[in-house]
């Protein structure tokens, strides 16, 4: 279990970073772009930011573990060796 986290989170935490990229600058995009918010965008960029940081960990944990799997799928599989006549690995 402790390998799985240890491996799980910094692929989570790649897809954090990127997520709350994205949505931040969807959010100033946002608050810039529409009338009714530019009256308090500080207010609006505060709320924006603060819903993707609680919205984007749960996601990136997920996504986190879905690559996770992929990448141990990828192992489990024998693939034939380009040095040797047969599979390297019982199939």
């Amino acid at each position: 279990m402790a390998r799985t986290i240890g491996t799980r989170a910094p692929i989570a935490l790649l897809f954090y970073t990127t997520g709350n990229i994205i949505l931040f600058t969807a959010a100033v995009y946002a608050v810039a772009m529409f009338p009714p918010l530019q009256q308090n965008a500080g207010f609006w960029l505060a709320v924006f930011v603060g819903a993707s940081l609680i919205v984007t960990a749960p996601v990136a944990w997920c996504i986190g573990g879905c690559r996770l799997a992929a990448a141990w799928r990828k192992d489990v599989l024998a693939e034939p060796s380009p040095l040797a006549s047969e599979p390297t690995r019982p199939i």
